[in-house]
């Protein structure tokens, strides 16, 4: 990956981040492959991911986590807002059947691609089992 694409990483996933809530304060209500855009979404952060840890090893975030307050911080609040996602998202696992405990590690060991994939999967089932039951009651 071109060293430019990082120094543009962090403006565009904030212009990702507002355009995301902003069509989420617009149209609240999911359609039945909304499942594809954390999914997606996880797939290209993993690629991400992959040539970052290609580049800088495996525990490189760990030493920008020491540097300074702001790494404290951050740190401290990545893990705030997994822990708080995923606290909300797993009573919607486990009614879709789900198991906690394989996506709570998966969360743990890649932070938002993990977040990401448990939530796809949980959107899926959820429209599969909406589907299912309308076919159901035809």
């Amino acid at each position: 990956m071109p060293q430019s694409v990082y120094a543009i990483l962090p403006a565009g996933a904030a212009l990702g981040l507002l355009a995301a809530f902003l069509i989420m304060a617009l149209q609240p209500k999911l359609g039945p492959r909304s499942w594809m855009i954390p999914a997606t979404l996880s797939v290209i952060f993993l690629a991400l991911t992959v040539d970052v840890v290609a580049k800088a090893g495996p525990l490189g975030f760990w030493n920008e986590h020491l540097r300074g307050p702001w790494g404290a911080q951050i740190w401290c609040d990545l893990l705030l807002a997994a822990g708080t996602a995923t606290a909300l998202l797993l009573p919607r696992a486990r009614a879709v059947g789900m198991r906690p405990i394989p996506w709570m590690l998966a969360v743990l060991a890649s932070g938002s691609i993990g977040l990401l994939a448990m939530t796809a999967r949980c959107l899926f089932l959820e429209a599969r089992l909406t589907t299912l039951s309308k076919e159901t009651v035809r």
